[in-house]
């Protein structure tokens, strides 16, 4: 579990470039955001918004710099551990949100609870509760478009 910080997020000197590319896409001499607050990211297409989220998010690893998450160092954290610390505390809204068709509201918005027990219990403890697993044959994508068109 992570470690109670007073800044949510702490970047310092983060550099990101694409492979084979001749700048990089982030140059971020300092980030810091306080817990409880929130940032806007805005820019055009292609300017590293996403890619800063996937660095934050510990999907991505710069090339330099130092980012802190509640207040773990993702420099020195597996990934494991970072998949970890994703699944745990933190989740992405994208602007094409890629629900699952067949699922209600509910269970979307739980479906990260199947990942991890300490989402789950919190999920729960506002009175959200994860279904079990729909039956195999839903799980195959192909399988339920086949059964819906019947």
């Amino acid at each position: 579990m992570p470690t109670p910080a007073t800044n949510l997020i702490e970047i310092s000197d983060l550099r990101f470039a694409w492979a084979g590319a001749a700048v990089p896409i982030l140059d971020v001499p300092e980030l810091v955001v306080a817990a409880g607050k929130s940032v806007f990211l805005h820019g055009p297409s292609g300017c590293g918004k996403t890619t800063l989220l996937n660095v934050i998010g510990g999907v991505l690893s710069p090339q330099s710099g130092r980012v802190t998450v509640m207040g773990q160092d993702l420099r020195q954290l597996s990934g494991a551990a970072r998949d970890a610390l994703r699944a745990d505390q933190i989740g992405f809204v994208f602007q094409q949100f890629n629900l699952v068709p067949y699922l209600s509201v509910s269970d979307n918005v739980t479906l990260p609870a199947r990942f991890s027990a300490a989402r789950r219990r919190r999920a729960e403890a506002v009175g959200l509760r994860s279904k079990p697993p729909p039956p195999p044959c839903w799980r195959n994508w192909g399988c339920w478009i086949c059964s819906t068109r019947r």
